[in-house]
């Protein structure tokens, strides 16, 4: 058998509407072949069918799914921490390999051999705790490689990541496939580029999959490559603009290497700012400085006064992250709990008077307030992530990465709720983000970080460019 053969699957969790109805497909092995469709419509669930993980953690199944005999799967998850156990890739690699049953003779010579493919020689003894997500993604796709899986399935993996990263990550998958036959799956709901990598889409809709023609695969990736040449024009802070956060002589380093010079400037109240630079430029780490979650040298002010010496329940009160991992974020096990645990907490006025089902509604999203949260597709997971913190309504939200794995519908339907409270409750946004899609006229300011340099931005701007 040369396919992965999928007869009348029919697949759910906690006894809910099916997420897959009777699904019938083939996908042809030593291909590679894009998953697409909105959030929630089942792409991470029938990877995780094919993978073997599901009905095995979770769910009710009938059907089948035939995987050819030998086959082995490796798998890349959307937030790929979550398959770490060892602190360095060094180590997580030989784990891998060793629970494989890898002579130990052979094991440090294929490490080496996939962190050289990955071009992760450099970082192979570093935390993976220190890493960028595109640097976590490199790592993932290593072991994969390093456990010489024939299938490789891969799960919004370019979400959190810049542009020069997914590109140098689609060359090694197609060099992948092209010399060894590997057969690749990715679920993506940005398909910008993909023309060279592939020309095989499957389509998930309304519980229902479908393998698309070439003429009609071809049409959606060009359609994709258009929308993604949105550009976002901004301007420089005005000198008059208020100031509620303040950089004076800022600089952090990560194991001894500098990631920010010494840099002085100003977060504009009530604004919102969007922050862009290269996978592993100091981003997070700049949000985790503002948090006060990770060591900085220099000074941040808020209105004024050091957050060193703000009280921390005080200051939390007024400032709040968006994790760029949503597992870190959630305290409760239902979306219900969560979101009345917000609502309970919470001081957004424009929000708080609505109910679990009128905010889910708002984002685009069914009445899911009996799921558990860690059940939910990524995107999915993405959605309620910001309406916990949204609904938290501190004056000051840093938002990392709050748009991974969001389709453009859902994306647009964040912004629109993140345009209509700050309408009746202002707040300053200081949004991490690879992706420039639809940004265009909500996005009021632009700090770009490359080189070790913070710097607003003026004029026109594409991602791609970073």
């Amino acid at each position: 058998m040369e396919s992965i053969a999928i007869q009348h699957l029919t697949f759910s969790y906690e006894d809910g509407q099916p997420i897959l109805n009777d699904v019938s497909l083939e996908l042809p092995l030593h291909t590679s072949i894009i998953f697409s469709g909105s959030v929630g419509s089942g792409k991470t669930t029938l990877l995780k069918l094919i993978a073997g993980l599901l009905p095995k953690y979770g769910g009710s199944c009938s059907g089948k799914v035939a995987i050819p005999h030998g086959q082995r799967i490796g798998m890349l998850f959307q937030d790929p921490a979550m398959q770490f156990t060892m602190d360095t890739p060094q180590h997580e690699l030989e784990f891998t390999l060793e629970n494989l049953q890898v002579p130990h003779e052979e094991i440090n010579k294929q490490v080496k051999s996939a962190l050289s493919f990955v071009g992760l020689e450099k970082l192979a003894q570093q935390k993976l705790t220190t890493l960028s997500g595109g640097q976590l993604q490199r790592v993932a796709l290593a072991i994969t490689i390093a456990m010489k899986a024939e299938i490789i399935l891969l799960d919004e993996p370019f979400s959190s990541i810049d542009e020069a990263n997914r590109q140098f990550l689609l060359q090694k998958l197609t060099q992948l496939q092209n010399e060894n036959g590997t057969t690749i799956i990715i679920s993506d709901h940005d398909l910008h580029n993909y023309q060279k990598f592939s020309q095989l889409v499957v389509q998930f809709h309304n519980s229902k999959v479908t393998l698309l023609s070439h003429h009609d695969s071809l049409m959606l990736l060009e359609n994709a490559n258009h929308q993604h040449r949105n550009r976002l024009t901004t301007k420089v802070p005005p000198l008059t603009a208020n100031i509620v956060m303040e950089l004076k002589d800022y600089a952090v380093s990560r194991n001894q290497t500098s990631l920010i010079r010494p840099t002085s400037l100003n977060i504009i109240q009530n604004k919102i700012t969007l922050l862009t630079g290269p996978s592993g430029a100091g981003k997070s780490t700049l949000l985790k400085s503002i948090a006060k979650l990770t060591p900085y040298q220099g000074e941040i002010t808020y209105k004024g006064q050091n957050i060193q010496k703000i009280f921390p329940g005080k200051y939390y009160s007024k400032v709040g992250l968006i994790f760029q991992e949503t597992n870190q974020q959630f305290l409760n096990v239902t979306v219900g709990e969560e979101l009345l645990l917000s609502l309970k907490n919470g001081h957004n006025p424009f929000l708080t008077r609505k109910t679990v089902t009128e905010l889910l509604a708002m984002v685009g999203l069914p009445d899911i307030s009996q799921r558990i949260i860690y059940s939910l597709s990524g995107g999915q997971r993405k959605l309620i992530q910001n309406l916990v913190m949204l609904v938290m309504g501190q004056e000051i939200l840093l938002m990392d990465e709050p748009f991974t794995g969001l389709d453009h519908q859902s994306l647009q339907k964040l912004l629109a709720l993140i345009e209509q409270s700050k309408q009746s409750f202002p707040q300053t946004l200081l949004i991490v983000s690879h992706q420039l899609d639809y940004l265009a006229g909500v996005v009021d300011y632009h700090l770009n970080l490359t080189n070790q340099q913070l710097s607003y931005q003026g004029g026109s701007q594409n991602e791609s460019q970073y």
